[in-house]
């Protein structure tokens, strides 16, 4: 027989949560399931998303149906722990070129590394593969490999230290860098470092690239160590101080040292991942703000900002889904979450 006092905590946890549910404005259901790691989302103009998995695969999902089926033509991937095939993202004109870019893993345990590409999606099956940055440093973790294109129309990727930190702060190296090209791969004359793709140095492990679109700046979510992990404003040449500084710290060490506009946490990590400028009408309330991901504390945040400072921070779901890789804004403002636990969904979040 259950104790009283075990039956009563029980039903106040229950009532609790279910207020707790009652008073967010949103809903969140299952839009497909039974995916492996799924890593970067991208929306197609005609509202179907195309999803990496980490372990090397690519898949078309119709929100309409669910329905979710393999693309054809993805290349040779290495996936183990942390590495695989990673970023996405769209071309501009992917409506009439069926052009996309790909951030993947490549060689094995021996000789890592990863690659930047472009491809063209015919039908359900990329061909024509177009190498823009090869041989980049990898390894198990700190990969990076987000991949965004700016309003201007530059394609922009990310690259971890891939465990060799001190390679962070050579610009000659590619480790630890936020990188910015012409979208055919050929390096933007005017890139802070002449014949360089470098746009940014002293990154551990950014894995989260958005623009702001009041004003076009470039902001990212990079991973801490064991604390400290980071929301940057990424300028042009910036230093960003891995693995010399860290989060929001005074650092005397480096003269040009960009700290983080904020820090998730001083005493711990939450496994910070993608974010997003909400734009949509779903939430209107939400307009303008930061909704970022996390992995270790499976959260969604929101973040309130005052120019270029967080005015307030708030905690939207928490660990209700396991680990948190991506976010993605859909064109009605509804939102996609995509899980990273090993048997993965991808979440659609809707008004209530």
């Amino acid at each position: 027989m259950r104790h009283p006092l075990i039956i009563a905590v029980f039903v106040f946890i229950v009532l609790t949560v279910e207020a707790h549910a009652q008073q967010l404005p949103f809903k969140v259901s299952t839009l497909a399931d039974g995916l492996e790691h799924p890593w970067s989302m991208a929306l197609m103009p005609d509202g179907k998303m195309l999803v990496t998995e980490r372990p090397g695969r690519l898949h078309l999902i119709d929100p309409a149906s669910g329905q979710v089926k393999s693309v054809g033509g993805m290349p040779e991937v290495r996936a183990e722990s942390e590495a695989g095939a990673l970023g996405l993202a769209l071309d501009p004109d992917f409506a009439s070129n069926g052009r996309l870019y790909l951030c993947y893993s490549t060689g094995w345990t021996l000789a890592p590394a990863n690659r930047l590409s472009a491809f063209v999606l015919k039908g359900n099956k990329l061909s024509g593969e177009q190498i823009l940055l090869d041989d980049l440093p990898g390894a198990k973790w700190h990969n990076g490999c987000r991949v965004a294109i700016s309003p201007d129309g530059h394609l922009f990727a990310s690259l971890g230290d891939a465990t060799a930190a001190d390679g962070a702060q050579d610009v000659a190296q590619r480790r630890g860098k936020i990188f910015r090209l012409n979208r055919d791969g050929g390096v933007p004359t005017d890139n802070p470092f002449p014949g360089s793709p470098v746009w940014s140095f002293g990154h551990r492990n950014p894995q989260g690239l958005a623009f702001r679109p009041a004003d076009g700046a470039l902001w990212s979510t990079e991973h801490g160590p064991d604390t400290q992990d980071e929301l940057n404003r990424i300028e042009k040449g910036g230093n960003y101080g891995w693995p010399l500084c860290r989060g929001t710290d005074e650092c005397g060490k480096l003269t040009d040292y960009h700290p983080a506009i904020a820090e998730f946490e001083h005493d711990r990590t939450i496994a910070i991942s993608d974010l997003i400028f909400y734009q949509g009408d779903a939430f209107p309330q939400w307009k303008g703000d930061i909704l970022f991901v996390s992995l270790k504390t499976g959260r969604l945040y929101r973040l309130k900002l005052d120019g270029d400072k967080v005015a307030k921070t708030e905690i939207l779901l928490d660990d209700e889904f396991g680990r948190l890789r991506d976010i993605a804004e859909a064109s009605d403002g509804s939102l996609y979450l995509a899980t990273d636990n090993g048997e993965d969904q991808i979440l659609h979040v809707t008004p209530r």
